[in-house]
């Protein structure tokens, strides 16, 4: 989105691959003022090394933010890992129950008494009171939901990964992951969501999500409910297929969201599911 509204605006902007911090170092300009990151990725959840990317964008006096839902501030900590500024969509986990709207923008007292507020001041960027109220008992249960989750989704991964209607299961923590290693060393645990590839492209993710019955068919994620979503069709429909294709966004790739069901009913469902793909 940055690249459609940015520019209107006056703000220029350069798309990197974030897999290689590296490429965030040639993509630097005497301009550049932010880099802002999400790790892991949506949908593919793939990592981005915030040290690194951090003394990247410090050296050459720009400002890190780092968008944390898909971790959580439970499990990945990024203004101890060198980030300025950390956001959140809290309609996710901080809500998890599908209420409200609201966001959080976290960081040094210093930025956010200064930049941030004047920018909330100026665009009316602000929770009504009931909504921040409601966050605020989410808050009360969280760490007790997103433990539970993840729980349930490290056996979900573990359990699926196997299954011949999948070419792939991509969670952060499963040894599958093709930066496995970063994710032990900056998420303390694998988190809520994870990402399937099944066999059969579109036809076999629609099989697969028409025929769950716990699992519900939502673009929200972080909630008590198990949710799954495809992708292609949905969050990312606004793009090209060469740019879907070059992000990993495949025609059979689906996310899933893990909520606070019993994992083994939400095994038996997927299986179910994948039995008919």
């Amino acid at each position: 989105m940055v690249e459609d509204y940015a520019p209107r605006f006056g703000v220029q902007s350069t798309l990197v691959d974030g897999r290689d911090p590296q490429n965030f170092a040639r993509a630097m300009q005497p301009n550049t003022k932010v880099v802002f990151i999400e790790t892991p990725t949506n949908p593919t959840l793939e990592l981005v090394d915030i040290q690194a990317v951090a003394d990247i964008a410090h050296a050459h006096g720009a400002k890190l933010i780092v968008d944390n839902v898909f971790s959580t501030a439970l499990y990945q900590k990024p203004l101890q890992l060198g980030a300025d500024l950390v956001t959140y969509s809290a309609t996710k986990h901080i809500d998890g129950q599908g209420r409200v709207l609201g966001g959080i923008v976290l960081g040094s007292k210093a930025l956010i008494e200064g930049d941030v507020h004047t920018f909330l001041r100026q665009t009316g960027a602000t929770l009504s009171a009931f909504n921040a109220w409601v966050l605020l008992k989410g808050l009360e249960t969280y760490a007790l939901r997103v433990e539970r989750m993840t729980d349930s989704a490290e056996k979900v991964a573990a359990a699926i990964a196997d299954h011949p209607k999948v070419n792939r299961v991509i969670y952060p923590h499963h040894q599958s992951h093709p930066q496995y290693e970063l994710a032990k060393r900056q998420m303390t645990r694998g988190s809520t969501l994870m990402a399937i590839d099944v066999k059969g492209g579109q036809d076999g993710a629609f099989a697969l999500s028409d025929n769950l019955a716990v699992v519900l068919i939502s673009n929200n994620l972080g909630d008590s409910k198990s949710l799954i979503t495809h992708p292609r069709t949905t969050t990312h429909a606004r793009l090209t297929e060469d740019v879907r294709l070059e992000i990993g966004v495949t025609p059979g790739l689906v996310r899933l969201s893990v909520g606070l069901e019993d994992p083994d009913d939400l095994i038996a469902d997927l299986m179910f599911g994948l039995d008919k793909v």
